[in-house]
């Protein structure tokens, strides 16, 4: 069953009751699942060093994991959408950041956490490719509604 979360219309891949509410169990594209570019990818192209999100989503405890949910939906993701998912809630709805800190800030750090994991730094080119990748990540997030 395919349902439109947000501007995606994405697959429901299952039903789960958590804290008395039934929630619908959908899959967020990656950017290599993703035909195209995604609608918000023009507004985040052109806000990256002024757009400083606002996380819309609730954080749904399942299992001791914070689990995005939007409206009655829980979006499962790949493991790096999720790491840059939760350092946008951190940085955006926890810390309160300065007036300085945007999206770049933040796809920044995911690229430098990269870079660490890996044990020696991106090439430029590398650097770029990634930045791109995190910023059609965000315009994923921003189209079923966990950012705006």
């Amino acid at each position: 069953m395919i349902e439109k979360v947000g501007n995606l219309e994405l697959e429901v891949e299952a039903i789960v009751e958590l804290e008395g509410d039934d929630y619908k169990v959908v899959n967020v594209p990656t950017p290599d699942e993703f035909t195209g570019f995604p609608p918000s990818w023009e507004f985040v192209k052109s806000n990256m060093l002024t757009w400083r999100p606002y996380f819309k989503a609730k954080m749904v405890d399942f299992n001791g994991q914070l689990i995005p949910a939007v409206g009655q939906y829980l979006l499962n993701m790949d493991e790096e959408m999720y790491k840059f998912l939760m350092d946008i809630y951190t940085i955006f709805k926890v810390n309160r950041p300065s007036i300085e800190t945007n999206i770049s800030v933040v796809i920044t750090k995911q690229i430098d956490d990269l870079e660490r994991e890996r044990g020696f730094p991106f090439t430029g080119e590398e650097r770029t490719r990634l930045h791109i990748r995190y910023a059609i990540e965000a315009a994923i997030l921003r189209d079923v509604g966990v950012i705006n």
